[in-house]
């Protein structure tokens, strides 16, 4: 991979030393996967690398691209793995190099005049490129802290390769999926709202709301608290569940109502404004063999009609007619011989 960034690097900087002395509108002079990098924020992280004192070096600009690529390489790897950062530390990291580029600059007007834009808006500007490099020094983190060898062992150990005994980069593919899953009939789904339903009968005789949601909810993150799930807004919850906790008042229980996690019988205990808290039991339907029965025999259908469809394409691409049976108004597939 690093032979891959240098030899794109390089051959990105020979496009931009050449065209050096030409006026050119904005263009993308790198990609790695879908991540590209634009000439504009490649001009942006040299302004930064000028204001900070240093003099006009056209072999810099190729040093901050081939560090954009590997910052994009660590970006796409981090969407991967889901690695994140906080916003109030990307906040604090933008205050951090607008103090240092004001200081530098002698200034936050000085800083404008020569940025040519106010400091609000280089800042909505460099928010983005920072919240990437936090990103992509994280996920450096992530792969190297359990790395003990020197980088200084590792460019030994690469300098004793010759370029021909260098692995291959392997093939990757692009694969597209179709997903169904099973749907249960309204017959199906009735033993569970019965099942529901008792448990709610017994709550109305006496029964302990708390201690039939320990023992029967399927929900694991409340059904060890008796149901419990705190106090919530209108915002957090699905909008069926919303519509019986605030229309409810404390102690009272819903009717048995559907969403898409299963069937629910809910108990408001505390209404504070906006705000209400609840406690809820939850029953899972379950898929039966003959839903599964069901998906199965839908995926095979498109399956076949997917396969059929390609048999089609391939005999026009190889210029076989293709022969409406006028008797049953089947088509079928006939091939002309010599």
């Amino acid at each position: 991979m690093k032979k891959f960034l240098v030899i794109a690097g390089g051959l990105v900087c020979l496009f931009l030393n050449t065209q050096a002395q030409k006026k050119n509108i904005d263009k993308v002079v790198a990609q790695l996967g879908n991540n590209i990098i634009l000439l504009s924020d490649l001009n942006q992280q040299y302004a930064q690398f000028l204001n900070s004192g240093n003099t006009d070096d056209p072999k810099v600009r190729c040093y901050i691209l081939q560090q954009m690529l590997a910052q994009k390489l660590l970006k796409q790897q981090a969407e991967i793995d889901s690695v994140i950062v906080d916003e109030s530390q990307i906040d604090e990291e933008v205050e951090k190099r607008m103090r240092y580029q004001i200081q530098r600059a002698g200034g936050q007007e000085r800083l404008e005049q020569f940025l040519n834009r106010s400091v609000l808006q280089y800042k909505d500007e460099i928010r983005p490129d920072i919240k990437e490099q936090l990103i992509s020094n994280k996920m450096q983190q992530k792969i190297t802290e359990n790395v003990s060898i020197t980088p200084l062992e590792v460019k030994k150990y690469y300098e004793g390769y010759s370029l021909d005994s260098l692995p291959d980069i392997p093939t990757e593919f692009e694969i597209g999926e179709i997903v169904m899953y099973p749907k249960l009939t309204k017959a199906e789904k009735q033993r569970y709202h019965d099942k529901i339903d008792a448990l709610r009968l017994r709550i109305k005789s006496g029964e302990d709301f708390a201690f039939l949601a320990k023992s029967y909810s399927e929900d694991p993150g409340s059904a060890p608290d008796g149901g419990d799930l705190g106090f919530f807004d209108r915002t957090r919850m699905v909008k069926e569940f919303t519509a019986h906790a605030f229309k409810l008042k404390a102690g009272e229980i819903s009717p048995v109502f559907e969403t898409e996690h299963g069937f629910h019988i809910l108990q408001v205990i505390e209404r504070r404004g906006e705000q209400v808290q609840a406690r809820h039991i939850l029953i899972r339907p379950q898929n039966t063999p003959a839903s599964l029965e069901r998906v199965k025999f839908k995926a095979d259908t498109i399956y076949k009609n997917l396969i059929e469809k390609r048999s089609r394409s391939l005999l026009l691409l190889l210029n076989i007619p293709i022969i409406k049976n006028r008797s049953t108004m089947e088509e079928c597939y006939y091939m002309q011989t010599m």
